[in-house]
């Protein structure tokens, strides 16, 4: 399981150089939705690994390491999940964001606290198989949320007094960085002509060139 969430920091990180362009065409203002992509995966990845482990784990006669091997999944969907989540409420909600960090923390907590008094019988009635696919069913039944999020979810937040931010305007960004870029070029092209923005010849020392 650690290693799935040191895979999936790896992941996190290389996705920045995308997220960086997505934000720089977006004149520096972020887009909750583009941390949406990572949970989507992570939500897949969590119930898979669920359902490996149910379905590997409860006969003797299957490897150790062939159950063990799930924890790839779960963990990488984790930590996916737990990372990219906490930078859509900061990106969403921004002056806000300490609140609502607090409020996911305090359900979290709940469910940390209330699931361990009752995962050991569940478990040792249902079997490790039915018990992890229920899990897992739960977890799949969950996977849709971010992505629906992810659709429609400038629209959620345009209903809400706490969330500033609006729809991407990446695309009127990028068509004028576009603009810039192929503007230096040109100017760039020219200078090294030796000519001015009008296609003269410049004057250099006294003489033309």
């Amino acid at each position: 399981m650690i290693a799935g969430q040191f895979l999936s920091g790896i992941s996190v990180l290389l996705q920045q150089p995308w997220y960086q362009r997505k934000l720089l065409a977006n004149n520096n203002v972020p887009v909750p939705e583009w941390r949406l992509p990572s949970v989507i995966a992570g939500g897949v990845a969590f119930a898979a690994g669920l359902f490996w482990f149910g379905w590997s784990g409860y006969r003797a006669d299957v490897h150790w390491i062939v159950p063990t091997l799930s924890g790839l999944l779960t963990g990488f969907g984790l930590m996916s999940i737990f990372l990219q989540a906490l930078n859509y409420l900061v990106d969403a909600y921004l002056l806000f964001a300490a609140s609502a960090i607090a409020g996911n923390t305090f359900l979290r907590s709940i469910a940390g606290a209330v699931f361990p008094l009752f995962a050991r019988y569940m478990y040792e009635a249902m079997g490790i198989q039915w018990a992890s696919t229920l899990l897992g069913c739960v977890a799949a039944a969950l996977v849709p949320i971010p992505v629906v999020f992810y659709l429609y979810g400038h629209r959620i937040r345009a209903k809400s007094k706490f969330a500033p931010t609006g729809p991407p305007q990446e695309k009127e960004a990028e068509e004028r960085v576009e603009k810039r870029g192929s503007r230096s070029t040109e100017e760039s092209r020219l200078t090294a002509a030796g000519l001015n923005g009008n296609g003269v010849a410049e004057k250099r020392g006294g003489s033309i060139v």
